[in-house]
């Protein structure tokens, strides 16, 4: 047997590593801080994430993953559109208030701050984004206790000005540079 068939076969007989642990080491990865908003019907919902990155470039894809077991969850899954709102550095309070971090702000009022306007599709887009992105979701794959959306890019906003984004970083928002 050669040695890489024996190195497979030992890679899949070990198991993962314990959640405790992987949550620590995660602290370590920075990640942009975006607001993941949709709306279906006259119900608006979203979350502040950093679980987005681009699939492609064409066609425009997104790949946004949400847990489902929070209400924005359902909202998206109804309407089957959403945004994907990229944080400037002076944008914490809307972080935390997507996040559930301001105490009596839940749902609808949480979009009170920033500058929120109907997209193509009818969901929330953040005008004074540094972008947003307004997508269409055209896959779902399960996995585990979330699902990743695969959207097609289907409209952009935002200031686009390149300023400094908000990010997420052991435990706390900071600015990049």
């Amino acid at each position: 047997m050669s040695a890489q068939v024996m190195a497979m076969r030992q890679a899949e007989s070990i198991g993962p590593v314990p959640t405790p642990d992987f949550c620590q080491a995660m602290r370590n990865l920075a990640g942009a801080c975006v607001v993941i908003a949709s709306a279906d019907g006259s119900k608006r919902a979203g979350l502040t994430a950093t679980a987005v990155c681009s699939i492609t470039a064409d066609p425009p894809q997104l790949l946004v993953c949400v847990n489902r077991n929070v209400y924005a969850h359902r909202v998206i899954s109804g309407s089957r559109n959403l945004s994907v709102n990229v944080l400037g550095q002076q944008q914490e309070t809307i972080a935390k208030r997507f996040a559930g971090m301001v105490e009596g702000v839940v749902g609808e009022e949480r979009f009170a701050d920033g500058l929120w306007a109907d997209g193509l599709s009818g969901v929330p887009v953040l005008q004074d984004a540094l972008v947003s992105f307004e997508c269409k979701v055209v896959e779902v794959i399960p996995a585990s206790t979330h699902d990743m959306f695969l959207c097609e890019v289907i409209g952009l906003a935002g200031r686009m000005n390149q300023e400094s984004p908000l990010m997420y970083f052991n435990g706390n928002f900071a600015a990049l540079g």
